[in-house]
């Protein structure tokens, strides 16, 4: 086991993963892998409460909505309270970061469904919270298509990141729901990212893009878009993201884990009660107008929570196991931490 993390470790590092800080409110500093994990001090005026020092995987951290009470956490201060120090590390996908946890780094966020596929794989990944709840997945198209809704679609092309995907799940599932047939009624097209999904949709090539939040705001900002339909209104059970840690992460440091929650889910209650201060955070985090964030923020208020359901549990294992991506029964018990979760 040794040599595999020290694999994986190298892996990271070739990779060169992006560090980012809220209270920067951009790139640190291109880091050539994670550094070491270790107990803060106690000399910050906090009454000597036990502390930690160190890196936390955030996949999708610039480019999706479930950041933004990370970011929030860190600026405000809610990680200082609890005598922590965590640094970003962004990921591009929910497996990478699963890995990323799992190589060393010991805590983060990432998509929900890795998480079992992982654990299916045998690697040592346990779920303590959920963190974004909507099927973040949205349909979107230029201003002036005669497409206004799903049923419209009928005859039409839609865009999809790739097979497997996300966007590729929540495409035939809604369009299942709305009585349309993927591959029949409705032509799927592999076409890449959101932002790649866009473009070939403005062009023409294709009739609906595949977006999320916060991209899906900044597109409408800068060109004008319609919302055709937004996965969330027929996913109504979903754990999108959620915080993880390794079980060996949760044996040493689960007071630290518990306090990162507490911080994060501040940042969840500003969102709640403070749009206006929450969008100031999460735009300078990532670069954008104050107006589009509170945009997408208020798109996404309602989806923040910490709390994971059995429901949004068995709708994540119901989904994997569609796509084929998750091939036995969990054991769910040992994967979702019920005293954190």
């Amino acid at each position: 086991m040794a040599n595999e993390h020290a694999t994986n470790k190298l892996v990271l590092d070739r990779r060169r993963f992006i560090k980012l800080s809220a209270a920067a409110g951009g790139v640190l500093f291109l880091g050539a892998g994670a550094t070491a994990c270790a107990p803060a001090g106690n000399g910050n005026g906090n009454g000597g409460r036990a502390g930690y020092a160190g890196d936390a995987v955030v996949t999708g951290l610039a480019s999706l909505i479930h950041s933004a009470p990370f970011f929030i956490a860190e600026a405000e201060g809610f990680y200082e309270e609890e005598n922590l120090r965590i640094e970003h590390i962004q990921f591009p996908g929910g497996l990478d970061a699963v890995r990323g946890v799992e190589s060393g780094i010991g805590l983060g966020t990432t998509s929900t469904i890795p998480v079992f596929i992982a654990a299916q794989s045998g690697l040592d990944i346990k779920i303590i919270g959920n963190v974004y709840t909507a099927a973040s997945v949205d349909f979107i198209t230029v201003p002036d298509s005669p497409i206004n809704t799903i049923e419209d679609v009928r005859g039409k092309t839609v865009g999809v990141s790739a097979p497997g995907s996300n966007s590729t799940y929540f495409a035939e599932r809604t369009l299942r729901e709305a009585g349309l047939i993927p591959g029949e009624d409705v032509e799927l097209v592999a076409v890449g990212s959101a932002s790649d999904s866009w473009t070939v949709a403005s062009q023409g090539v294709i009739d609906v893009a595949w977006s999320a939040s916060p991209l899906s705001e900044i597109i409408d900002a800068e060109s004008g878009r319609k919302v055709i339909w937004r996965s969330r209104d027929f996913v109504t059970e979903w754990s999108d993201t959620c915080l993880v840690a390794t079980g060996d992460f949760v044996d040493e440091h689960a007071e630290a884990l518990r306090a990162w929650k507490r911080a994060i889910g501040k940042g969840m209650d500003l969102i709640s009660t403070d749009l206006e201060r929450a969008s100031e955070i999460y735009g300078r985090a990532i670069e954008i107008a104050p107006e589009i964030a509170f945009e997408a923020l208020a798109n996404s208020q309602d989806f923040y929570s910490l709390v994971l359901t059995e429901a949004q549990i068995d709708a994540v294992i119901a989904a994997g196991r569609e796509q084929g991506q998750i091939t036995r029964d969990p054991d769910v018990d040992a994967i979702v931490l019920k005293d954190f979760a």
